[in-house]
């Protein structure tokens, strides 16, 4: 049992997409911050945290690339062609930040909002009670509340920017948000935030892949992560951008 459950984890691995630069290659094919996967490039399957990605990227330059991408959300697997380039006026030849992942259960590894406060951070933010579900940043995946917190340490009182998912919408956004414990209630977030199974995303969700919306300048807001917890680790170095 456990080693069948290795071996599924071990076969569900890819290049996990996190941010998506407005105007870019990887916003013309409609990849989904968080949610796509990059499983397979040119009939090769991605298994490995290995060069094969990028170098094909690199051998690709102007000539449209074929790849697979699984999406989380929808649990399905859709073949796209995109075309890597310098002279789309952005960073990178895709315009996208990676990740090397597993999507194994990853599904119960995002932060749902369960209560906002009124007057705090999290408010002003305008996250949604049970709708919202906080992804991460461009660089760092939300996989629990204590990831959050950690990035939220790592900036407190700075503004960071958050991808957010709304079940209702079915939309991805992003929010700028501030931690700071400075709001007059308990605290630096005002809001109780979950994890795990039984705050996985809904069924309504899955019929589809969504949509990643990333505005060029996300409009200023304000929200943070409750409770306390030890000095973070050290910050990892930032994803490839491709």
């Amino acid at each position: 049992m456990g080693q069948g459950a290795s071996q599924e984890e071990a076969d569900a691995t890819g290049y996990r997409v996190l941010g998506v630069q407005p105007g870019s290659p990887a916003s013309a094919v409609g990849l989904v911050s968080f949610f796509d996967f990059v499983v397979a490039v040119d009939g090769i399957e991605l298994r490995e945290l290995d060069s094969t990605f990028i170098d094909k990227i690199k051998g690709s330059e102007d000539v449209p690339l074929p790849c697979s991408v699984y999406n989380l959300k929808s649990r399905r697997t859709r073949d796209i062609s995109i075309t890597p380039t310098r002279n789309w006026g952005g960073q990178g030849m895709l315009g996208v930040t990676i990740r090397f992942d597993t999507y194994y259960k990853a599904d119960e590894c995002l932060v749902r909002v369960l209560s906002v406060a009124d007057g705090s951070p999290a408010q002003a933010a305008g996250f949604i009670a049970g709708a919202d579900y906080l992804l991460g940043t461009a660089e760092r995946v939300f996989s629990d509340a204590d990831a959050l917190l950690d990035e939220c340490q790592l900036h407190p009182d700075a503004a960071i920017e958050v991808y957010v998912y709304n079940v209702d919408s079915d939309e991805v956004r992003v929010a700028v948000v501030v931690p700071t414990y400075q709001w007059g209630g308990d605290g630096c977030l005002g809001a109780d935030v979950a994890h795990g199974y039984l705050h996985r995303l809904p069924t309504r969700c899955r019929g589809s892949e969504g949509t990643s919306v990333e505005p060029d300048r996300p409009s200023p807001a304000h929200a943070v992560a409750t409770g306390c917890s030890p000095p973070p680790p050290p910050r990892h170095p930032p994803p490839p951008q491709s």
